[in-house]
């Protein structure tokens, strides 16, 4: 994680979306009233999508069990008629 105070931030603002999602970086900008953080809109949906598994703890573990499936027991998805 980079960290910069907001007087770089700004200065190097027209620079930081292309330095963040080609290094799929994270910048902390540090201001008087606070930090805030400059996430790439993927690494946002994937923090997103984290929450909603973890506020639905059945569907968690359903996932995680499936994750300890062994891989005689996966059906392929072309052998899945949906």
């Amino acid at each position: 994680m980079q960290t910069m105070t907001l007087n770089n931030a700004i200065k190097n603002f027209a620079a930081l979306p292309s330095q963040i999602l080609k290094s799929d970086e994270i910048v902390n900008i540090a201001t008087d009233e606070g930090n805030i953080i400059l996430i790439s809109e993927e690494n946002y949906k994937s923090l997103v999508l984290m929450n909603e598994l973890n506020a639905n703890p059945p569907f968690k573990e359903s996932l995680l069990q499936g994750m300890k499936a062994p891989s005689k027991d996966i059906v392929h998805e072309n052998k899945v008629k949906w």
